[in-house]
């Protein structure tokens, strides 16, 4: 009895830790801290912001809009996605709750994340990418 409830605990930790890992406890509004401490691996170089734009553009315009504006014609009817140029970042906005949101997704916004479609690193590169559609006081 003793070993199945120590596995039964393990298991539920492990569930935790892959949640948290996917970004799925980071789509509160107001961010989350835990991602919040999470540094860019990525630097800001031309390259980078090239490469999560092709990203974007493959996955993401479809709902935020070919310039990040919200305006994608995929967008649910009832919901209404996150300009990604204006200043307000609703659930976070250092890179780490970006990413969080971006390999994890809103489900409460029907926005699916792309975990799974796309590398840990390639998601860093469309956070560059977001960044550079947004003001440049942006903080990082």
């Amino acid at each position: 009895m003793f070993r199945w409830s120590r596995l039964a605990f393990g298991g539920l930790v492990l569930l935790w830790v892959g949640v948290a890992a996917a970004g799925l406890i980071a789509q509160s509004r107001g961010g989350n801290p835990v991602a919040a401490k999470v540094k860019n691996p990525a630097a800001v170089t031309a390259a980078s912001i090239k490469t999560g734009e092709q990203l974007f553009q493959k996955n993401c315009q479809f709902c935020h809009g070919a310039t990040g504006l919200g305006d994608g014609k995929l967008a649910p009817k009832d919901m209404k996605p996150a300009n990604l140029t204006d200043a307000t970042w609703d659930r976070g906005d250092t890179d780490g709750e970006i990413h969080a949101i971006v390999l994890g997704g809103i489900p409460e916004a029907k926005m699916p994340g792309v975990k799974g479609r796309v590398s840990d690193m390639d998601a860093w590169h469309i956070v560059n990418y977001v960044r550079s559609l947004g003001p440049k006081a942006a903080t990082r």
